[in-house]
């Protein structure tokens, strides 16, 4: 395994990481007997951040989580999050305080290494589903989270940065108030780190990966799996009317070359691409079982894709893996 600095946090962490929505039983099945073994796994070959949410499975990812690591002596970093509902924004303060309340009852511990906003960003409060503005996230939603760290209940805060308003995010990140950022980027859509090519059909994250990385936060990167189109198998019925996850669907169908010399399956080769972002930190695919666990710690000893395979890739990517 390799490990690396979280940025100004300063937390080593492994580059590649664990995400909770696999345990949570949101990425495919598994059970909590399984998703306890995952993480023993994961812990036996060296991965030691593990990364949750109050929303993956109901809490079952968090108290999957910590029945695995009671009574083990390796060290772990933590990350949680927090999703405040619109009905919660005339008490912000104690919202947070109830979830990471609960959070810390199912992770059986007395505080997390660091806690994410889990809302999205919009420019004005409520225009998606419990999206929050930058009014919200740099007011109530950051005094709220600083209390909480004052309490001694995180250590550093941070932002999920999915589906937002990108001037929206962009202020957020540059008021340098947060210290860490779940950053969307994947063989599919690398506008996290760089604009999209022109014309094509893909949500513009922004390019916030450099901007975190000139303010010295730590960078932590989702989707790695593009929720699943990326292995060779979806291993779940796709959920009806999910337009992004048959455009990825087909995507990926094009992408056979990228299994040559160690590297056997897509997933394998989706994970080395983001563990080639020297930018990314650490990188955080649900993992539901024990064998996507082994094969996600196994990413870093395969070394990068080759430089033709990736000259056809960005080749594709350009054309908007139109053929």
């Amino acid at each position: 395994m390799e490990y690396t600095q979280l940025g100004r946090t300063g937390l080593t962490v492994s580059r590649a990481g664990f995400g909770g929505g696999g345990i949570g039983q949101v990425w495919g099945p598994t059970n909590e007997q399984e998703a306890i073994a995952a993480v023993h796994r994961a812990l036996e070959l060296g991965i030691t951040f593990f990364d949750v949410a109050p929303s993956y499975g109901d809490g079952k990812a968090e108290e999957a989580l910590g029945k695995a690591l009671a009574g083990r002596t390796e060290p772990v970093v933590v990350a949680t999050k927090v999703r405040l509902r619109a009905e919660e924004m005339d008490d912000v303060a104690g919202a947070v305080r109830r979830s990471v309340a609960a959070s810390l009852r199912r992770l059986r511990r007395d505080s997390v290494d660091v806690l994410h906003v889990h809302n999205r960003f919009t420019a004005r409060r409520g225009e998606a589903p419990d999206s929050l503005s930058a009014d919200d996230a740099l007011g109530p939603a950051l005094a709220a989270y600083r209390d909480v760290q004052q309490a001694g209940l995180t250590r550093f805060i941070g932002l999920s940065a999915m589906d937002h308003h990108v001037p929206t995010m962009r202020r957020i990140l540059e008021s340098d108030e947060y210290d860490t950022v779940l950053a969307y980027y994947n063989l599919l859509n690398r506008t996290a780190q760089e604009p999209p090519p022109p014309g094509a059909d893909l949500f513009d994250n922004g390019q916030i990966i450099p901007l975190a990385k000139s303010l010295n936060m730590g960078v932590i990167g989702i989707r790695s799996h593009a929720a699943g189109a990326l292995t060779d198998a979806l291993d779940r019925p796709p959920r009806p009317n999910d337009s992004l996850m048959r455009k990825d669907l087909a995507s990926a169908r094009q992408l056979g070359f990228l299994r040559q010399g160690p590297v056997r399956t897509l997933s394998q080769a989706a994970m080395v691409f983001c563990l080639m972002n020297p930018d990314i930190h650490t990188t955080v695919p649900g993992v539901k079982n024990r064998a996507e666990a082994a094969e996600i710690a196994g990413c870093v000893d395969l070394g990068p894709i080759p430089a033709e395979a990736l000259a056809r890739l960005r080749e594709l990517y350009e054309n908007d893996f139109r053929g």
